[in-house]
């Protein structure tokens, strides 16, 4: 088995868990930025990476999909498609990376699916992000793309809302609008892997419950709700593993508030006796 694996160039405890059971395994395993790939029409190798073919591995693990310009991003994922489109297997597949990224979409394609999200008003008009911020009160201003809880901004003042947004309409910036759901400030995260549901609930010193930002992991297993709401979040989405995030309003509702597709798993390594990156690699080998 010849494992390749997508990384953003820098250390990354994930990659070194994938890294370390793969060659347990006796697979040949090789890291490579998706920065410096290679593509070619008309002449082969077609597409390769550190002077390696990548038509020639049996998997692609995308890891990481670094930053950089939409041109940058477009063709990054361009390759995705097309080393797809040759046959290679790549995970997750690149149509789930794109859903997953754009947190418009991934939520749209829940709510249509019948799963639970916040209310969001997402618009290009300011007045229209004023009267949702009205109406709900308490919002959640995030970015349309991005991970990790950056760039998301709590907002309950009418002050701050206005400067808020007049920087938003300065940069020609999507308004993403979500009414805040109270939540002790404590979530659920459930790692899919397959039909594997592992979960952990995360608590912060703040409303941020991303472990990234200092949020603490904690056991949790979950109920069968909260299992079958993330293994279809995951199927709707397209991916073979993913990271859901489930919020508990006040009333005890349940909402899904994001769909990771390149989820890492320090955090909840640290709370669960399984083997995670051992999982992974078992979903892939027997998907």
């Amino acid at each position: 088995m010849r494992l390749g694996i997508f990384t953003s160039g820098k250390p990354d405890w994930n990659v070194d868990r994938l890294r370390e059971e793969a060659v347990r395994r006796g697979w040949e395993c090789f890291e490579f930025p998706l920065q410096e790939v290679v593509a070619r029409l008309g002449e082969r190798p077609r597409v390769t990476c550190g002077g390696r073919d990548l038509e020639e591995f049996d998997l692609l693990l995308v890891r990481w999909v670094p930053k950089g310009s939409a041109e940058q991003l477009v063709f990054r994922m361009d390759v995705l498609h097309r080393l797809e489109n040759l046959g290679v297997r790549v995970v997750n597949p690149p149509s789930s990376i794109e859903r997953c990224a754009d947190k418009f979409y991934t939520n749209s394609l829940l709510e249509d699916a019948g799963l639970p999200v916040p209310p969001t008003v997402v618009t290009e008009k300011r007045a229209e992000a004023r009267k949702a911020f009205e109406r709900y009160g308490e919002v959640v201003v995030k970015p349309l793309f991005g991970s990790l809880g950056a760039g998301a901004l709590r907002v309950k003042e009418g002050d701050l809302a206005y400067r808020l947004f007049s920087v938003l309409e300065y940069g020609r910036s999507v308004y993403y609008v979500q009414k805040f759901i109270p939540h002790g400030n404590w979530d659920l995260r459930i790692l899919v892997v397959g039909e594997e549901a592992l979960g952990m609930r995360r608590v912060g010193s703040g409303w941020k419950t991303n472990v990234s930002a200092g949020a603490s992991p904690e056991p949790w297993e979950p109920d069968e709700e909260s299992r079958e709401m993330a293994l279809k979040a995951a199927r709707v989405t397209g991916c073979e593993y993913a990271g859901v995030d489930l919020l508990r309003g006040e009333g005890g509702e349940k909402y899904v508030v994001e769909v990771n597709a390149i989820p890492g798993w320090r955090g909840l390594q640290s709370v669960r006796k399984e083997n995670v990156a051992g999982l992974i690699l078992d979903h892939l080998v027997g998907g």
